[in-house]
């Protein structure tokens, strides 16, 4: 649904109560810091994959690819990986260059793991051309700070949030998200998961996103997997090459409010999702930020979420001044001290008293 309709604050929500289930793991591709607070407070990571692309020294992400090319699975992933990359700089795939680039995988497969780095990559390729392709990826290059890194640095919290916002439209774009997707494969090992897409639309202007997506869409559910795709416009979806893998996997959709559904052009793509005119009109009248549109192979009907004020806290803050409040109070107490330290900040004290008596208890 459209921005400023309840969207950041729905998927919020989903991500804290997916977590009742024993095991539950959530990841979640964030846009606009929406998701911060609430993967905080369950005690999960965020990575702030745009800062790290930044001169921010602070920035705690490192990503190491090419780490497990001892692994002959692992090594045929990074050849394809290795290949888009160069592909993305205008270098021709031929059968030759897999040949050579093979070649030099394996023998990076046989350094020490500090060394299997795209800058030790390219020491071992003869050719000039691809040393060049594959500098802006290096610690030489804008794009290395992120994905050149000795050591990867990502954490194996059970709920991992990845801002994008800094990220998309940078040139780094496509390897890193492409990168994530195949390492969060790994955590797929049977334990109830969601995966989160926000502003999903962004995913879509990359053929390899996309492509992963629409795989994962078909397949995920055999590994007892959830995904929610968010966008602002399903034109968006209607003009994209997944749309119908994104109709045919995704049974139960969630429509906001939207006072320009009755728009001929608008109109026309609800229909083109299953919607009557009953339907769009429903839209058209919801009120923004507190009804939603439930469509579902069980039936439709409008529902609230009826939050409280500690749930609202941690589901509806995503303006910049809680970003930059979300810092201070990091810097202040720490991962573990953040839940109780934002309710406070929120004039919950009696939430934050609570949260810390119980944390006392179980420790």
């Amino acid at each position: 649904g459209p921005t400023g309709a309840g969207k950041s604050v729905l998927l919020a929500l989903m991500a804290l109560q997916f977590r009742r289930y024993a095991g539950a793991q959530v990841f979640a591709f964030d846009f606009g810091g929406s998701i911060r607070a609430a993967a905080l407070a369950m005690g999960g990571d965020w990575h702030d994959l745009g800062g790290a692309l930044a001169d921010d020294a602070s920035a705690p992400v490192a990503l190491q690819p090419l780490a497990r090319v001892d692994d002959a699975g692992e090594r045929a992933w990074a050849a394809e990986w290795i290949a888009a990359l160069l592909a993305r700089e205008s270098v021709t795939v031929t059968p030759e260059l897999k040949e050579h680039l093979w070649s030099a995988l394996t023998s990076l497969a046989s350094a020490p793991v500090l060394e299997r780095t795209i800058t030790g990559l390219s020491v071992l390729l003869q050719s000039n051309a691809l040393k060049q392709a594959l500098q802006p990826y290096t610690v030489a290059g804008p794009w290395g700070r992120l994905l050149d890194a000795e050591t990867e640095r990502l954490g194996e919290a059970e709920v991992q949030a990845f801002e994008t916002e800094g990220l998309i439209g940078a040139g780094a774009a496509p390897a890193v998200l492409s990168y994530l997707f195949h390492r969060i494969e790994d955590r797929f090992d049977g334990r109830p998961t969601l995966l989160i897409v926000d502003e999903g639309w962004l995913a879509l202007d990359d053929p390899g996103f996309a492509g992963q997506l629409r795989e994962w869409l078909k397949t995920l559910r055999k590994k007892n997997a959830s995904v929610i795709f968010a966008t602002q416009s399903l034109a968006d979806i209607d003009g994209s090459a997944i749309a119908p893998a994104i109709i045919e996997s995704c049974p139960t959709r969630i429509l906001l409010p939207n006072e320009r559904a009755l728009e001929p052009q608008i109109a026309a793509i609800y229909r083109r999702f299953g919607l009557n005119d009953r339907q769009i009109e429903i839209l058209s009248r919801a009120t923004p930020k507190r009804e939603y549109y439930c469509q579902s192979r069980r039936g439709n009907r409008v529902f609230e979420l009826g939050l409280s004020e500690v749930a609202l806290a941690f589901t509806a803050a995503s303006s910049k001044t809680d970003q930059t409040a979300i810092d201070q109070i990091l810097a202040a107490h720490g991962r573990e001290g953040f839940a109780a330290a934002w309710l406070r900040r929120t004039n919950l004290d009696w939430a934050a008293d609570m949260l810390t008596r119980n944390q006392e208890v179980s420790s």
